[in-house]
């Protein structure tokens, strides 16, 4: 989080540039809260043009140019303070922060570490957010070192504690991070991120559980923002659905989604059909024989539907001594939006700017992707990328790079929806919050799929979750036959693996095959009929 200094005390003067100064302040702090960013703008440049020093004028004109959307005016604005006051330790923080939004994240490092040389207050929330790009980084020990720091400063610090309880989760270690989780809840009740953690890392078998109580008291305080009470509705609706409690749970999640449905982007049928038309059209058979690859490298891509089971079968992989799990990442996804990545020109009218790209461009976008992975994964042998939006990229990268290979997850399609709309997703999936849209979407999937088997067919594994929780050897010894890999017995055992899990199913597999979402969707058959009709092509 930026720190940001919002009001300057007027300097001794005149009365009348104190009160021309104020003027200005008030003129700029009401054009903020209202969203008038045009008149913000000139009163904090009037402000910086008399008073060139005021630290907090900068900040605030660079958060704002930020919000604008003007990142290189608020990166040059960030540089232009550091050159006036190189030495003052929250402005290298707040361009730490600004730097790790942008993905500049060994800057960022450099830049936090800097404001802890120059001896910043609190510097125990610079380390937890340093802990925060060491864990992005795969650089896992030193973010816990990060935490550790942190924590020794100040033994109460939240945010470190959480982080380092969400570290913990994610390496596997279940006590250690449900210890954490309730050392949050003791020092603050209120703080119900902690509580939800806590309802997701256990079973619950009881409905009169603490737990489930102080769920239900929290969701009874009026006082709870939007986005925590979405957490308790669906962490509810988890630890009911543990008691076998349906139809109360299915309320939950009704509720949960009801509040998720705002904060996403509207889903609109008609254009997910001719997107997916498109791909279709962009990447044809035709197509896919006419391109020229760039690089022969060996790659790894997971994905299918989400919640279809790519992180069991990434952490089946994982185990293997010869593979890393990459986990998401993002980089052909930018492929598909508008951002400020190396893919920016191509995103603009996908997918026919993509597939009309010459062999220069690709060769770009192909040369990124491996200096990615270099960077990120030097000692790897062969690294995953579990995405799901690659199943809408899967011509062009197979295009780019002939000897890529697709692990495609398969699940019971209902199971697939049901999973999705029982668990709090991100403004990615604008069709989450409700189960019709959910199906249509999977509709849409489904014709990709059709489309690619015969296009790019021998190079993608249907990897079925419902197969796998039957006969897991079987499967797994076929994947690795796929991707060239001796049979290795610890895949076998993927939840023993020592690498980390991020994910929202991550305490899943961490069990021993996980069958009890095999079939699932009986629990809620009757409020999944009118998703089922559409899946039928009702």
């Amino acid at each position: 989080m930026n720190r940001l200094i919002e009001r300057m005390s007027p300097e001794q003067g005149t009365t009348a540039l104190a009160q021309d100064r104020e003027r200005l302040e008030n003129l700029a702090s009401a054009a903020l809260r209202s969203g008038r960013a045009d008149e913000a703008e000139q009163a904090l440049r009037n402000l910086l043009q008399a008073w060139p020093s005021a630290t907090g004028y900068w900040l605030q004109l660079a958060s704002l140019l930020e919000r604008s959307n003007r990142r290189e005016e608020a990166a040059t604005c960030y540089r232009d303070l550091i050159e006036r006051q190189p030495d003052v330790a929250v402005v290298r923080f707040n361009y730490a922060c600004f730097l790790r939004r942008r993905g500049e994240t060994d800057e960022a490092l450099r830049q936090h570490q800097r404001a802890l040389d120059l001896k910043i207050e609190q510097p125990e929330e610079v380390l937890s957010n340093m802990a925060v790009i060491l864990g992005e980084r795969h650089r896992h020990e030193e973010a816990r070192n990060c935490l550790q720091r942190a924590l020794n400063l100040n033994s109460s610090y939240i945010p470190a504690l959480y982080n380092l309880a969400l570290l913990q989760e994610e390496f596997g270690d279940r006590r250690g991070a449900l210890a954490l989780f309730n050392r949050i809840l003791e020092i603050d009740p209120t703080y119900y991120n902690a509580l939800v953690r806590i309802t997701h890392a256990r079973h619950i078998d009881d409905a009169e559980d603490p737990v489930v109580k102080k769920l239900r008291r929290a969701l009874r305080h009026t006082n709870v923002d939007g986005l925590t009470r979405e957490s308790l509705e669906f962490a509810l609706g988890k630890a009911l659905d543990d008691c076998g409690q349906y139809e109360e749970a299915f309320e939950h999640f009704e509720r949960g989604n009801r509040i998720k449905s705002a904060r996403l982007p509207p889903y609109d049928r008609a254009s997910e059909e001719q997107r997916t038309g498109e791909i279709i059209e962009a990447f044809s058979p035709e197509w896919l024989a006419a391109v020229e690859p760039v690089s022969t490298r060996k790659l790894a891509f997971i994905t299918g539907m989400f919640r279809s089971g790519s992180t069991l079968f990434e952490q089946v992989l994982a185990a293997h001594p010869q593979v890393t799990p990459g986990g998401e990442i993002e980089y052909f996804g930018q492929l598909l939006q508008k951002s400020q990545s190396p893919a920016e020109a191509a995103a603009a009218s996908f997918p026919a700017s993509l597939a009309k790209l010459d062999f220069a461009r690709r060769q770009q976008i192909a040369d990124g992707y491996l200096e990615y992975l270099d960077h990120r994964y030097p000692a790897s042998t062969l690294v995953t990328n579990k995405r799901p939006e690659i199943v809408s990229l899967m011509g062009f990268i197979a295009g780019l790079f002939p000897n890529a290979v697709f692990v495609h997850t398969v699940r019971d399609p209902l199971d697939t929806c049901l999973s999705i709309y029982l668990h709090q997703l991100d403004s990615r999936f604008s069709y989450a919050a409700d189960l019709g849209n959910i199906a249509h979407r999977h509709r849409q999937y489904q014709r990709l799929v059709a489309h690619w088997n015969p296009v790019i067919g021998p190079r993608i594994f249907a990897a079925s979750y419902d197969e796998y929780v039957i006969e897991p050897e079987r499967v797994t010894r076929a994947l690795l036959d796929f991707l060239g890999l001796e049979w290795h017995p610890g895949c076998l055992e993927p939840q023993k693996s020592a690498k980390r899990v991020r994910t929202e199913s991550l305490w899943q597999v961490r069990e021993a095959v996980y069958r009890k979402s095999s079939g699932r969707w009986r629990n809620y058959e009757r409020q999944l009929a009118p998703a089922r009709q559409i899946l039928e092509g009702g």
